[in-house]
C-alpha cells in the first residue's frame, strides 16, 4: 500500500487489522483501553466507568455534527491509532481516534491532528465565571487529548503502519453554539473581555495561538444552530503523556479488572 495516503481508507484498515492479528498471535487476548479513559480522575471516588460513557444524545449529535464540519474544512479523516504498552509486564493495547487526522506535503510527511470540542453558550446566562471556567476546561481537555494522540501516532508509525513522519502539528477547535443569536453575542463579549485571562490559562496547558474564527449558522436536529469558534495550537509535552500513561494501572483497578 502507499503509506500516509489519507484517502485510502480501505488499505489503511486492512493494514491495521493485519497488525492487530499479529499482536493477537503473539500475545493472545490482551486488555484494550480507549485513550480518553486515561484522563479519568481516578483519585475521585465518584469516578464511574459506566457513567463516564453516558452522554446526552442531543449533545452527542451536535458534537458529531461539528466534528464532521471540521473534518470537511481541514480535509482530514477519523483514523484509529494504536499503542502497545505494558502494566506489570502485561501487554495493554491503547486505541485512540482523533476527531481528524491528515498527512500533507509532497511526501505526506507532515501529520496534522485535530481535536474538536463544543460548548453550549447557555452558560453565559447561568454563570459568568462558570462559562469562563468551562472554556478553560475544554481547552485543557483538548490539549491533553491531542498530546496523547501525538504519542499514539508516533507509536503507530513505529509499527510500520504508516510511513515516516517528520513533523506533527496539533490543532484544537472549540465550537460555541446556541439556538439563540443573543446568547452567542453575549458569549463573544465575555470571551473578548476575558481573552487575556483565557490565553494565560491556556498557555499553562500547552495551548497557544488562540484566534477567533468565522461564525455562521448550521441546521441540526430540525432547527437552526448559530455558532462561532476559537482555534488554537498545542505544544507537545512528554511529561503530560507520561503522567496519563501512569493511569493505566489505576484504570483497571477502578473498573475491577486489575490489581
Amino acid at each position: 500500500m502507499e503509506r500516509n495516503d489519507p484517502y485510502n481508507d480501505n488499505l489503511y484498515l486492512e493494514e491495521l487489522l493485519r497488525l492487530l492479528e499479529c499482536i493477537w498471535l503473539r500475545y493472545g487476548n490482551i486488555r484494550t483501553v480507549a485513550s480518553y479513559l486515561l484522563m479519568g480522575n481516578f483519585n475521585d471516588r465518584k469516578f464511574n466507568y459506566k457513567e463516564d460513557n453516558k452522554w446526552n444524545e442531543k449533545k452527542k449529535k451536535i458534537a458529531e455534527h461539528f466534528e464532521e464540519m471540521e473534518r470537511l474544512y481541514t480535509h482530514s479523516k477519523k483514523r484509529h491509532l494504536i499503542s502497545l504498552e505494558y502494566v506489570d509486564k502485561d501487554p495493554v493495547l491503547i486505541v485512540g481516534a482523533p476527531d481528524g487526522l491528515n498527512f500533507e506535503g509532497n511526501t505526506n510527511k507532515v501529520a496534522r491532528i485535530y481535536e474538536i470540542k463544543t460548548q453550549d453558550v447557555f452558560y453565559t446566562i447561568r454563570s459568568y465565571e462558570g462559562f469562563i471556567k468551562k472554556i478553560s476546561d475544554k481547552i485543557r481537555l483538548a490539549s491533553n487529548q491531542l498530546q496523547l494522540y501525538k504519542y499514539i501516532l508516533d507509536r503507530t508509525a513505529g509499527f510500520g503502519l504508516i510511513g515516516k513522519i517528520v513533523r506533527v502539528e496539533l490543532h484544537g477547535t472549540l465550537y460555541f453554539h446556541s439556538e439563540d443569536e443573543e446568547y452567542l453575542y453575549s458569549a463573544k463579549r465575555i470571551i473578548r473581555q476575558n481573552l487575556n485571562r483565557i490565553i494565560r490559562d491556556a498557555d499553562k496547558d500547552n495551548a497557544y495561538n488562540l484566534s477567533f474564527k468565522e461564525e455562521g449558522k448550521t441546521y441540526i436536529n430540525g432547527e437552526n444552530l448559530y455558532y462561532f469558534k476559537i482555534s488554537f495550537r498545542v505544544r507537545y509535552d512528554e511529561r503530560v503523556v507520561k503522567n496519563y500513561l501512569k493511569n493505566l494501572d489505576k484504570l483497571f483497578m477502578s473498573i475491577g479488572i486489575g490489581g
